[in-house]
């Protein structure tokens, strides 16, 4: 049974809502992560914000380039330090404001301590110090290629305005819509 343009053309409104609704949706959970470690952020400095033990980061540097790419997005998830193994990548803190994320190439035990030698893998030596247990943030879970540069916008007072203008506009031009295709119908009636 062939289809009527007007079949073809509902079916192609109804997918094309169902898009729009999902990217509306997917904006404003992007809106509501970024509001919430926006205020974690604030009232916990020096810690690196999370939803259920989940950090996201940008990539600044190529230390460990192919794997990942300076602007790409990183998720890490809480340490568990007794679980880490050589080839695992770890984010670590170097000094108080630098967070740096390398690939583990040897564990070593001083005393009591566990200590990771780390290297970027775009390095072609290993790293001059040892991290300690203590410093380590997160072990890497997976990127978002280039998502770092989204991030990075929708932090900065730009991309907040344009966050909290988009999803309203959105909104705003679909009631209309709805109020528009209502009229039409009592019209018709």
């Amino acid at each position: 049974m062939a289809m009527s343009k007007t079949g073809i053309k509902t079916k192609a409104s109804i997918t094309l809502k169902w898009i729009g609704n999902i990217l509306l949706l997917m904006v404003m959970v992007i809106v509501v992560l970024s509001f919430f470690s926006n205020i974690q952020a604030r009232r916990n400095p020096g810690q690196i914000p999370s939803v259920m033990g989940v950090s996201s980061m940008s990539v600044l540097s190529g230390s460990m380039r192919p794997m990942l790419q300076p602007g790409d997005m990183i998720f890490t998830q809480r340490p568990v330090i007794d679980e880490i193994k050589i080839d695992d990548v770890l984010t670590y803190r170097v000094g108080a404001n630098t967070l740096v994320t390398h690939r583990v190439v040897d564990i070593v035990t001083e005393g009591n301590e566990i200590k990771f030698q780390t290297k970027g893998d775009a390095n072609n030596t290993k790293d001059s110090q040892l991290v300690a247990a203590d410093q380590v943030v997160g072990t890497y879970l997976f990127r978002i290629p280039k998502g770092g540069y989204i991030a990075n916008f929708i932090r900065s007072p730009i991309g907040i305005t344009v966050l909290i203008i988009f999803p309203i506009s959105l909104m705003t031009a679909n009631q209309a819509k709805n109020m528009l295709s209502e009229r039409e119908k009592n019209k018709s009636n």
